[in-house]
């Protein structure tokens, strides 16, 4: 069967590509929380992600190169289509690979990651040459929300709401730099998740302190038909991680999140990020799985 491969117009190519992403089973990755991950600026900035349609324009497969993940994104359409479109796949991630060591001066080892129990996942990146450093990586959390507690109270003066939209990206880039000491997100990348046909206002909340800076955030993605919720991402500022905010933000989005009809909430975090993981588990998240990753070099450093 004949497939076409396109390269991603952001924005433009969103719904076809939701497509895919909705039938793909649970045990893929980022099937609820690609929106976050697809408006990053090196995806709509940059060649760096391209998509599969067969003969009949049906959209089969899609991958992005993840540089703040350090990993390749991709999903692929179970049936006839699967082995060309694999093929063609790799073909691209190694050419462009090349071309970004070639841009950047140096080596980087590339990644594909998995759920522990993906086991076809993880053949297929073993087949395409990632071999190196097979390990756990994150971890996946789960929360039933058939019994939530309540929502502790704010402390003084501080404030729970939505975010005001674009007019406060870029504030919210700040407190996110500051929340997690990197430099990676930008106005544009949070600017453009407003504009993905997942997003809600209603599930993008922060917390804002007595003098009207940004203290916290939380941004929620749910998928209605499976009924299943994720976190992705949650911060507070280093100046305000004594007030607990994060547990209020995380139950107030647990709360909203069984509001829209969802039964269940993930998080994914890292496993040497270890005070996350423990707040996760003391507001009742339960690990059910681990996340993989095998890695390889297209230049030997």
């Amino acid at each position: 069967m004949t497939i076409t491969r396109h390269p991603f117009r952001g924005e433009a190519d969103l719904p076809r590509i939701q497509d895919l992403i909705g039938s793909m089973p649970f045990s893929c990755r980022h099937v609820i929380d690609l929106p976050w991950r697809i408006s990053s600026p090196m995806i709509n900035e940059a060649p760096n992600a391209v998509f599969w349609t067969d003969e009949d324009k049906n959209v089969v497969g899609f991958a992005a190169w993840q540089y703040y993940w350090g990993v390749l994104d991709l999903f692929v359409l179970p049936g006839p289509t699967f082995t060309a479109v694999t093929t063609d796949l790799f073909a691209w991630a190694d050419k462009r690979f090349l071309e970004l060591d070639a841009e950047r001066g140096w080596p980087l080892l590339y990644w594909v990651e998995f759920r522990d129990d993906d086991l076809p996942r993880r053949q297929l990146a073993l087949d395409h040459g990632f071999i190196l450093n097979e390990e756990d990586h994150y971890v996946l959390l789960q929360h039933s929300l058939s019994d939530l507690p309540a929502v502790p109270a704010l402390p003084d003066g501080f404030q729970l709401r939505p975010l005001r939209g674009e007019q406060e990206v870029a504030a919210y880039a700040e407190l996110h730099r500051a929340a997690f000491e990197s430099t990676s997100m930008t106005p544009s990348w949070r600017a453009r998740t407003l504009r993905m046909p997942q997003y809600r206002p209603e599930l993008d909340i922060v917390i804002s302190a007595p003098d009207g800076s940004l203290a916290g955030f939380c941004v929620g993605w749910l998928d209605t038909a499976r009924k299943i919720a994720e976190v992705e991402p949650l911060g507070v500022h280093p100046r305000f991680q004594q007030f607990g905010l994060g547990s209020i933000l995380l139950l107030e989005m647990l709360h909203r999140f069984k509001a829209h009809g969802a039964d269940s909430a993930i998080v994914e975090t890292s496993l040497d990020r270890t005070p996350a993981r423990a707040a996760y588990e003391k507001a009742g998240f339960q690990q059910v799985h681990t996340i993989r990753h095998l890695g390889k070099w297209l230049n030997q450093p």
